[in-house]
């Protein structure tokens, strides 16, 4: 039996946050070790699905939002993949629209991706392990790495006093 892992291509799913950032070192030394690709996935959470306690939003608006967020995403994703990413063998960026958890797993199958490798908290951080994270790590048909992000594991970001 052959125990070494054939890793080929490594998701990265970056909302932008700290602790999505915080995973960057983990990614690196992956790509690095395994020769591997990077695969950046920011997803913009679709707001059309949400019910309307405050009243009717009309799809003009929605669109609007969401192409507002779709181009600063797109802005700073270009800016840090130029940044941080040219050493590795390849990497492409991709910003989709959906459920975060379902667009990532659907992403695992649709580019053969062979690792994730995600924070364990998002953009809205209220709990140790974000619910995107949780539902990624539960239905996911490849190995899922899960990073703490520097505040958990007692680490003192960049900059930080």
């Amino acid at each position: 039996m052959d125990a070494s892992l054939n890793i080929e291509n490594i998701l990265w799913p970056n909302d932008l946050s700290k602790c999505s950032e915080d995973a960057l070192p983990h990614v690196l030394s992956l790509a690095k070790q395994y020769g591997a690709a990077v695969h950046v996935l920011y997803v913009v959470e679709d707001l059309s699905h949400h019910d309307s306690w405050y009243g009717e939003f009309d799809a003009s608006h929605i669109n609007k939002i969401i192409e507002w967020e779709m181009k600063k995403a797109g802005e700073r994703q270009q800016e840090f993949c130029k940044s941080h990413l040219n050493g590795v063998v390849g990497y492409s960026k991709k910003i989709e629209i959906g459920d975060p958890a379902q667009v990532i797993l659907d992403f695992v199958n649709k580019y053969s991706i062979d690792m994730v490798v995600m924070c364990r908290k998002g953009k809205k951080a209220l709990f140790p392990m974000g619910g995107v994270a949780q539902k990624v790590v539960e239905n996911s048909s490849v190995p899922v790495v899960i990073t703490p992000g520097s505040e958990r594991s007692g680490k003192k970001s960049k900059g930080a006093g």
